[in-house]
């Protein structure tokens, strides 16, 4: 009986954590990104057009274009802000709107570092969560993990992207799923991109391994063409 209370309270204060690091995590990236503009030692934004939107390995368009935008406003000592946008056709969702904000660095050996919080919210309520990261980048050599509190649910990557010359650029990626409220599978990707002046156009083609996810498991297709500002 003592052992089941005390299990009890353990399970209350996990979730009180929980409860607590997920809206810490929505606070920072919300008053982040209202905040930092008006101190913000530099503006840039991009806007993007999709043949399909794959995000971690899963089209989110339904194998349909979509409209992307972003703007980044950039503060003192490493301080950022993000919000994103896009055009979706996913579990009944049209419109997702993400929100960042963290701090991103450069250390003496040559490691780049980046961590924050994000809140994607969707104009179906009932998927919003959000997710604490933390991605490492050391030459063409990046790595991350982003873990939903709430949710219990984690993704880890991979990735490796070099310059093949004249703008054009090489991108290796593999990422892992797992949680308790989806489902687990790796995702792989290839990209070639190729940039002039403020364009950049790019071909992705995207992987899963789980036959579970209907019609997923075959290698997708996208096209993107961006412009940064």
């Amino acid at each position: 009986m003592k052992i089941g209370r005390a299990g009890g309270r353990a399970r209350l204060l996990y979730n009180a954590l929980v409860r607590t690091l997920t809206r810490l995590g929505s606070v920072l990236a919300l008053t982040a990104m209202f905040a930092l503009p008006a101190y913000g030692e530099g503006v840039s934004g991009q806007v993007s057009l999709l043949s399909n939107y794959v995000w971690r390995g899963i089209s989110e368009s339904n194998g349909n274009p979509a409209l992307q935008g972003s703007v980044t406003a950039v503060g003192p000592v490493g301080l950022y802000a993000q919000g994103f946008i896009s055009s979706l056709d996913y579990q009944g969702a049209h419109e997702r709107a993400d929100f960042t904000g963290g701090i991103r660095d450069m250390t003496p050996v040559g490691l780049g570092f980046n961590v924050g919080a994000t809140a994607y919210r969707f104009d179906v309520s009932s998927l919003n969560f959000e997710e604490t990261f933390l991605r490492l980048r050391f030459g063409p050599l990046l790595g991350g993990v982003y873990h939903d509190w709430q949710h219990g649910n984690t993704y880890l990557e991979a990735g490796y992207k070099v310059g093949l010359g004249s703008g054009i650029h090489l991108l290796l990626h593999a990422g892992h799923t797992s949680g308790r409220t989806v489902a687990s599978y790796d995702d792989y990707g290839l990209g070639v991109t190729k940039s002039w002046g403020g364009f950049t156009a790019g071909v992705f083609v995207t992987a899963i391994d789980h036959h579970v996810l209907s019609g997923m498991h075959n290698a997708t297709v996208a096209l993107a063409l961006t412009q940064a500002w």
